[in-house]
């Protein structure tokens, strides 16, 4: 269906037409990048609840929630309102909580039910056809085959009456930020999105996707919203716009070009567009300049001839027939002038019943190319740029020459630099201070090429306000607290060394400790805190924010999830924390703080998800807070790492927080990764240790230590796996325990492997 969009909407994708599939994908993706986007958050005026005013107000001042029926106003301030959170469609944890432009898309946020929005937490979204984990009328959250008929997977599902609204979220996410590929990292994200330029959404995604848009097509709650954000980010979602456009690109017209109006009969040109200038930078004299003007358009019989007004421009050929136009054009275009300085020429395509003008633009030095100065950070610890230049000559080596002037412009305070690279990273430089720089080609003492002055003007100190760490992960069980983890702060050169710290609900703050809230004011310039999940008594996964302010600067965001579950009091996977040495060091990681001896935290070889660790020879892993409620069993993963042979393992655990141990079972010899599980059925604190033993530089790999609460021996306990495949029980000197994991289960010495 063609759509009465004006024409300015029109023009906005004409760059587009006569495209299709992964082209039509990418030319999309090139267009539609936000020109600027609020910065995130919910104090007022240019923050993302100031855009939900606008967008996402209806009638009587009520907040549109897509994800409850609870009926809240938005505040006259345009500030956050209270229980409710900014929900990403696409979770920013896929991403590596990076704070991008996709973390602050108006596209990608719409305003949540707190509640909805945690037990949503980062799952993808699809049909919930298995069991249900949460449900309020219009989110529901649970199992699915939605992935693979033989595989259950975690999945949130909207209400109908969202869901083609939530497709088209999902095109334009998949088309506006195809170009993260390199930043995907969670399991969660990689059920989605596959890393490639097209189709970026794996195939169940995009076909549920194309389905959904099809029985809830486009009304005018997304038009509105759609012309709203196009005046705030100065970007629009084309799949709004145009709804078929999906087909085009990942549905049953791939295979044919798009256009706004298939059915049009006009001579129309898409690119160049009428009257605009093309600038080709700064070139090389000795060079020229060799090109190529895309040109692509429909309907102009006979072709369409070309010509400039200056010899200087030289064009492959000056007739292009109808056929070469549809499928666009690359029209070579040659400019070699004998002295340096800027060159224009008017570039004239004509053909039936049809005429317009563009502006060709190049400016020649003549020597070497000096480009304008990326990476300019000016902070606290570091203040630097870069300087670019073209690779005039293969092998060569530029000297850099970098300098201020005094009052009569003349060069002072020179530095000089050498390299072989078409770039060098200044530092040490100065705050407020304007530098130049020059590149030379210098052989035997005599000059052979120099370039033009680039002027880099370094701005004033930008504060550093930091919250470390950025991600956190929590475990607990239904009716208790988790663990809480210490956050820290690092404020330098900000206006005034104060924090407000917020987080939503069940998640919680506190500055000692002790006193629990879900808001926190913070002083000075190193300042701590803890972070806990509060007590909940519904089992399930969870996801929030913390917000972290200061005055003068953007807010931080740190992402909070959770796991409820009976079973996992304790789950420790190491996903949070870094060590990329074995010196002995504190980390705090996902579930406690561990002091890790001879031990680090690496991405490679033996893990489950991102990080495992790796202790070698003598190391050691030692949990430095103890585990309250005691242990029923312990469960854990454990390898050889790479090629190694002849490690052992010993397990101890202390109930006086570290002062004595008692050795689990004897040393077990590690052999290929799989689990471990031991019973231990002891009271109060707990708190473990992990000794591996070995000569040389032999090593091994652990991760997701998993300890659940002491309960009554003759409790029958489930441990329960997504990806089980068998279940059997075990009896364990007259314990019964079910297990659906392939592992190994160990008491009183004795191993059993189960499938």
């Amino acid at each position: 269906m063609l759509l009465c969009l004006s024409q300015a909407q029109n023009d906005y994708y004409r760059s587009v037409e006569g495209l299709r599939k992964a082209e039509l994908k990418t030319a999309l993706h090139d267009l539609i990048q936000p020109a600027r986007v609020l910065s995130y958050g919910g104090k007022g005026e240019g923050y993302t609840w100031a855009g939900f005013y606008e967008t996402d107000m209806l009638e009587g001042g009520y907040v549109r929630d897509r994800y409850s029926h609870v009926q809240r106003q938005f505040n006259a301030d345009k500030t956050a309102v209270s229980n409710m959170n900014i929900e990403h469609i696409w979770a920013n944890s896929w991403w590596g909580h990076v704070v991008n432009n996709a973390y602050c898309d108006l596209f990608n946020l719409y305003p949540a039910d707190a509640t909805a929005n945690g037990r949503k937490s980062n799952n993808p979204i699809g049909v919930v056809d298995g069991a249900v984990a949460y449900e309020n009328g219009v989110v529901k959250v649970g199992k699915s085959t939605s992935y693979r008929t033989d595989s259950i997977i975690t999945v949130w599902e909207p209400a109908d009456e969202w869901k083609g609204d939530f497709a088209r979220t999902y095109f334009y996410m998949a088309t506006c930020y195809q170009h993260m590929r390199d930043l995907w990292t969670t399991n969660e994200g990689w059920l989605t999105v596959d890393g490639s330029d097209w189709p970026t959404m794996r195939p169940w995604v995009y076909q549920l996707m194309l389905q959904w848009a099809k029985v809830d097509p486009v009304d005018d709650i997304e038009r509105d919203r759609n012309e709203v954000i196009y005046g705030i980010q100065g970007n629009r979602n084309p799949f709004v716009d145009y709804p078929q456009l999906c087909e085009y690109v990942w549905g049953d017209s791939t295979e044919w070009r798009f256009y706004i109006d298939a059915h049009s009969t006009e001579a129309e040109l898409f690119v160049p567009a009428a009257s605009q200038r093309i600038d080709y930078g700064l070139q090389a004299l000795s060079r020229g300049l060799e090109t190529f003007i895309t040109i692509r358009g429909r309907n102009i019989e006979g072709g369409v001839d070309v010509a400039v007004d200056n010899d200087l421009f030289q064009l492959g050929t000056t007739h292009i027939d109808a056929g070469q136009l549809t499928e666009g054009f690359d029209l070579p275009l040659t400019v070699k002038p004998a002295s340096a300085g800027t060159y224009k020429t008017l570039l004239t395509i004509t053909g039936e019943g049809f005429s317009q003008v563009d502006t060709l633009e190049v400016a020649f030095v003549d020597g070497i190319p000096a480009y304008a100065a990326t990476d300019i950070v000016c902070s606290v610890n570091v203040r630097r740029f870069t300087a670019n230049w073209m690779d005039f000559q293969a092998g060569a080596e530029y000297t850099l020459d970098v300098y201020t002037k005094d009052g009569n412009g003349n060069r002072k305070d020179i530095k000089t630099f050498t390299t072989t690279d078409t770039y060098y990273q200044v530092t040490g430089v100065q705050a407020r201070t304007t530098y130049f720089y020059t590149v030379s080609i210098v052989k035997n003492g005599e000059l052979m090429a120099s370039s033009n002055e680039v002027a880099v003007t370094m701005p004033d100190i930008n504060p550093v306000f930091s919250v470390s760490p950025s991600a956190v992960s929590f475990a607990t069980v239904p009716g208790r607290p988790s663990d809480e983890v210490q956050m820290s702060i690092t404020a330098l050169a900000v206006p005034e060394y104060m924090a407000n710290v917020s987080v939503d609900v069940p998640f919680e703050v506190s500055a000692d400790g002790e006193e629990w809230g879900t808001t926190l004011t913070l002083m000075g310039s190193d300042m701590k805190f803890w972070v806990r999940f509060g007590a909940i008594d519904t089992e399930g996964e969870y996801e929030g924010e913390m917000v972290v302010s200061t005055k003068g600067v953007d807010e931080r965001i740190v992402t909070l999830m959770a796991s409820v579950d009976a079973q996992k009091s304790f789950f420790e996977d190491f996903e949070t924390g870094s060590k990329g040495g074995y010196a002995e060091a504190s980390v705090a990681c996902t579930a406690t703080m561990w002091k890790m001896t001879d031990a680090l935290m690496a991405g490679d070889d033996n893990r489950n998800g991102g990080k495992s660790v790796r202790m070698r020879a003598q190391g050691s892993i030692e949990m430095q807070a103890d585990k309250s409620e005691g242990c029923d069993s312990l469960w854990f993963y454990t390898g050889l790492y790479n090629k190694d042979k002849g490690v052992r393992l010993s397990v101890y655990y202390s109930l006086d927080g570290g002062q004595q141990w008692t050795l689990v079972a004897p040393e077990m010899e590690v052999g290929s990764w799989q689990r471990y599980g031991y019973e231990l059925q002891v009271k109060g604190d707990i708190r473990l240790r992990f000794q591996c033993n070995a000569s040389g530089n032999k090593r091994i790999n652990i991760d997701d230590v998993q300890m659940s609460d002491y309960r009554d021996p003759d409790f029958v306990r489930s441990i329960d796996n997504e990806q089980l495949r068998i279940e059997d029980e075990f009896d364990l000197s007259g314990r019964r325990v079910a297990v659906k994991s392939r592992g190994v289960v160990i008491r009183n010495g004795r191993k059993t492997i189960y499938p």
